[in-house]
């Protein structure tokens, strides 16, 4: 009996043993063929990957955080990246979009793949259905190089390098930062030239827009947007400039020319400043980052147009006007102008979004140098002529305050003799007499005596407290 329990405590032992190497044997198995990208993938986080069969778009796979892609379409029948409705079921909302499309029966044993083990089955007939790859083309990986890693005297495109790695991708980034370099951007109010490095941040709206409508070649189109913008900035921008105050006309006043709605506040606003374009000496004290930014803020109707949002209107698209109205259009920012060839805007043309935009640095083209040294002379010379104004006015505070106090003091010394008794023209002339010798006080002369012997007055040429003989 007791042989009999040890052997089936064995064949146990065993059966417990060969269920653990199996298990461990198809996790490895699972991760192999995950890391292949044979029959299963992984989806790294913040990115979005697709599934073909045949080179047909079978499913978007995104794996960001608070969104998913939309059950409803667009007018084009593309889906968008959405938020997520509720956020207290924000997993559950994620998961059943991302299972949307998978083969009815198997999304339980799906999700537990990607609970388990962060995988997604991807098909049987792999590699006909596989992860699909592009080429995100030359220039589709740049970064900003940090200013102390180039030369002092570097040109500010050497700022712009592309980053090292493959074009060929499977996957595309949900925030995609995006520096561009533009040369030669003329002010219309001088026809001065800078050179600007921008850094605008795009997210994704649309995933499969720029992946298979564009073939991967998008980021230059995106670049391509951003600069035909900030050239229609810049010769369409009006600020305000100084008009009543002669000493600052012509001078920078506000970042923008806006009439107030009031008429007398409109006519007092037009008594001040007049309109202007940019000129070079505007460029230089115009505010360049943060929300304020008129350049920014000239950037935020690219996402989306009026027209196009009426469209959607038209067509019910509830859940995309939602998104566009909380996230894309900033507010009363979207415009009915066009960019180029896009009255529609950024985002239904190459299913990326405007986020986020800085200056990050400028310097003035070839041709402006000599402005830009004539107008930081000119500056300095200002700030010189400053320094010596406020130096005389020092100056002159300082001799006013000095007669003041001389003043008192003799007023004092008038009046503490006349309280004494002494007559007032005595008194007035000790005070004369003294104003007389101090220039010898530090002198040998030890008394000074002035008036006739009968009417006389005696100054101590050391001391400042005189005496009279009568």
């Amino acid at each position: 009996m007791y042989e009999i329990l040890i052997a089936a405590g064995l064949e146990i032992f065993i059966v417990v043993g060969l269920l653990a190497i199996i298990a461990i044997l198809v996790i490895a198995v699972i991760l192999l063929l995950a890391n292949l990208g044979a029959w299963l993938t992984k989806i790294a986080q913040g990115t979005t990957s697709f599934i073909t069969t045949g080179g047909t778009l079978q499913e978007i796979l995104p794996n960001v955080g608070g969104y998913k892609m939309s059950t409803e379409i667009d007018l084009e029948g593309q889906r968008w990246l959405v938020p997520v409705e509720n956020e207290l079921n924000e997993k559950e909302e994620q998961l059943a979009a991302l299972f949307h499309d998978s083969m009815s029966g198997s999304v339980r044993f799906q999700k537990w793949l990607w609970k388990t083990f962060g995988v997604k089955f991807i098909g049987w007939s792999w590699p006909h259905t596989r992860v699909h790859k592009f080429d995100i083309r030359k220039g589709g990986r740049r970064r900003i190089e940090a200013r102390n890693e180039v030369a002092l005297n570097a040109p500010l495109r050497s700022r712009v390098i592309d980053s090292p790695g493959t074009t060929v991708v499977d996957s595309l980034l949900f925030f995609a930062p995006r520096p561009v370099y533009m040369e030669g951007v003329e002010l219309a109010g001088d026809n001065s030239k800078i050179n600007l490095l921008l850094l605008p941040v795009f997210r994704q709206v649309i995933p499969s827009l720029p992946v298979f409508n564009l073939k991967g070649d998008f980021f230059t189109l995106l670049d391509a947007a951003i600069e035909a913008a900030v050239v229609d900035f810049f010769a369409k921008h009006r600020v305000a400039v100084h008009k009543k105050d002669e000493t600052k006309k012509g001078q920078l006043a506000e970042d923008l020319y806006v009439l107030p709605e009031d008429v007398e506040e409109a006519r007092k606003y037009q008594e001040m400043y007049e309109e202007s374009p940019l000129t070079y000496a505007h460029w230089l004290k115009l505010r360049k980052a943060g929300g304020e930014s008129p350049l920014e803020k000239s950037l935020r109707h690219l996402n989306v147009s009026k027209g196009y949002v009426r469209k959607l209107e038209s067509a019910k698209k509830g859940v995309l006007l939602k998104y566009i109205n909380s996230d894309l259009s900033h507010g009363n920012d979207a415009s009915d102008t066009s960019v180029g060839t896009m009255p529609s805007g950024i985002v239904p043309r190459f299913g990326y979004a405007l986020v986020s935009f800085r200056s990050v640095e400028w310097e003035p083209h070839k041709s402006t140098e000599p402005l830009a040294i004539s107008l930081l002379a000119k500056e300095t010379e200002l700030h010189n002529a400053e320094g010596v104004r406020q130096a005389a006015y020092g100056k002159r505070d300082a001799l006013k305050a000095l007669a003041e106090g001389e003043s008192s003091r003799y007023e004092r010394l008038i009046k503490a003799l006349v309280d004494k008794g002494v007559d007032a023209n005595t008194a007035s002339q000790v005070v004369q007499t003294q104003l007389r010798t101090e220039n010898i006080r530090d002198s040998k002369v030890t008394t000074y005596v002035e008036g006739e012997a009968s009417a006389s007055i005696m100054v101590s040429a050391s001391s400042s407290q005189p005496s009279t003989t009568k």
